[in-house]
């Protein structure tokens, strides 16, 4: 069935995505660049924009995604096809490890993935991956948990549309070391990273499978000062087990 669209309503979610971590503040030069519409178009839809509160304008006149957003995240991110199930698991991996706890939505259209609940350990931990933070599958630990979920043929037909940013000094970036390194998770069935992702932060991570695919994933993360090889690997098969036991009903 063909899916009908209203050009409107395009242009208006076409300059809201024109936000990111990156780019959190437009001009409206800058916002009518980006969805390609005059300045005349591109301001009479940021107006309906503002009056519904998903927009705000600073006094410079430049623009900011609006906090009516905030108001919607945690209602998107109960609608998630794995929430009620990540619920459970994040609940029993924060009881039993004390540490910070993220769960994410894979999406493979886009090979991305999109935090959607987060439960914070007592301590400080610095890592930003706040729920709704959206960002492409690449070498972290759920982003490796990701890929080890598929057949290795796959992740190497993968490999050349993957970014391996090099977040630290630790960050895998070559593509042999990198796919090593998911074999080895696939073959543990979850996957760890120890200051790769942000200095300073360790994690485990398993997937959690929807009809036969991974369609989101449960992390543990933290400091590395307190999370040495061995805790690692025994967070790693909690994770792992917690996923299997909450898969199984139990």
């Amino acid at each position: 069935m063909s899916v009908s669209h209203v050009r409107s309503v395009d242009r208006a979610l076409e300059i809201l995505t024109c936000f990111s971590s990156a780019h959190p503040r437009l001009t409206l030069t800058e916002l009518a660049q980006g969805v390609g519409l005059s300045k005349a178009t591109t301001l009479r839809i940021a107006g309906s924009l503002l009056a519904y509160g998903v927009l705000r304008r600073d006094e410079d006149g430049s623009y900011r995604l609006g906090t009516r957003l905030l108001e919607l995240a945690p209602v998107a991110a109960k609608g998630s096809p794995v929430a009620s199930v990540t619920e459970r698991i994040v609940a029993r991996l924060a009881e039993r490890t004390g540490e910070t706890v993220l769960a994410a939505e894979i999406d493979w259209r886009d090979r991305s993935l999109v935090i959607i609940q987060r439960r914070d350990a007592e301590h400080v931990l610095g890592v930003l991956s706040p729920v709704g933070r959206r960002s492409l599958i690449a070498n972290g630990c759920i982003g490796k948990a990701a890929l080890a979920s598929l057949p290795r043929d796959q992740v190497v037909e993968l490999m050349p549309a993957l970014r391996l940013p090099r977040r630290t000094d630790r960050s895998i970036t070559d593509t042999d070391a990198f796919l090593a390194e998911i074999d080895r998770a696939r073959e543990r069935g979850y996957s760890v990273e120890s200051g790769e992702f942000a200095a300073g932060v360790a994690g485990a991570s398993v997937v959690v499978m929807d009809k036969g695919q991974a369609a989101g994933a449960v992390a543990v993360i933290a400091p590395v000062s307190r999370c040495g090889t061995r805790r690692l690997t025994a967070i790693g098969e909690l994770v792992r087990e917690c996923v299997s036991h909450v898969a199984a009903g139990r």
